[in-house]
This record gives structure tokens, sequence and C-alpha cells, in this order.
């Protein structure tokens, strides 16, 4: 079957939507008080879902991502996020350890930077490649599952940085 533009598209932003609307319901289920809740642990669950960034790592391996995909895209989609990863294993380290909370939003700013950083590169290669037209294999569920969530969560650390 070939591949349509306009049904990728369509068909990535319906589950991009239910992920989305899935993603705040969990939250309210599971975290309930995460609005009022001291900053880290507000910001925990958000870093732990991004220690597992490195999986975007994968792209650069071969028969990942369709061929049509420039290395350059490939390559710093995997660099930003091995480092969205690393930023969140060292905030999710610093939270558990029990760090004075100007380590920890420190280590949250930088965490949230390395994540804008992250979305604006990624975003510019996946919007000038067209990569909802494109093969993308099990990346095409990684989009559209994690996607909500983490963008989510970017926001609400920046939001609760922001408004202390």
């Amino acid at each position: 079957m070939s591949l349509s533009p306009s049904r990728n598209l369509l068909v990535m932003n319906v589950q991009i939507s239910i992920s989305l609307v899935s993603t705040i319901i969990l939250c309210r289920w599971l975290f309930p008080d995460i609005v009022r809740a001291d900053f880290a642990v507000a910001a925990l669950p958000v870093a732990v879902l991004h220690m597992f960034r490195f999986i975007g790592a994968t792209v650069v391996m071969p028969g990942q991502l369709d061929a049509g995909i420039s290395h350059k895209a490939k390559v710093q989609i995997a660099v930003g996020d091995l480092l969205v990863s690393l930023t969140a294993v060292l905030l999710t380290f610093a939270i558990l350890e029990g760090f004075s909370e100007t380590t920890v939003r420190t280590l949250a700013w930088i965490f949230v930077i390395t994540c804008l950083i992250d979305m604006s590169v990624i975003q510019r290669f996946f919007i000038k490649e067209q990569f909802w037209n494109k093969k993308m294999g099990v990346v095409w569920l990684f989009q559209v599952l994690l996607s909500a969530p983490m963008v989510l969560g970017e926001v609400f650390v920046l939001y609760r940085l922001v408004t202390g």
C-alpha cells in the first residue's frame, strides 16, 4: 500500500490527540495532587518518563527510519534524545537523593531547556522532511504514544519553575 501524506498526517494527529486525552486522564488518576505538590515531587514523574528518551537513539540504526530521511536528521534526533535522557537521569537522581531545592531547580531548568531545544530541532526536521510521509516503523509508535505525555510534562515542569 502506498503512503498517503494526508491520510498519514490525519492518522498521526488523531493518535496524538487520543494520547493527549489519555495522558490527562492518567495524570488526574495517578497524580491527583501533583499541581499542589512540592516541586521535586511534582517533577519526579516527568523526569522518570524522560529517562527513557535514550530509546530515540535507535533512529540511527539501519532500517529504523525511511532511507529518505537525512542522516543529519537522524543523528540530531538521536543526540537530542540522549541529552534529554541524561538530564532526566541527573534530575531524577538529585530528587531521589534529596539534593537541595536550589540544585533540583537548577537541574530542572537544564532539563527543560534541553527538552525545548530538542523539540525545536526535531520538529524542524519532522516538518521539513515530512516524516509522516515516510516509513517510520516503531518510531511512529513512539511519536504517537509518548510525544503528548512528554511535551505535557515538559510544559508542566516549566510552569512549576516559573510560578515558584
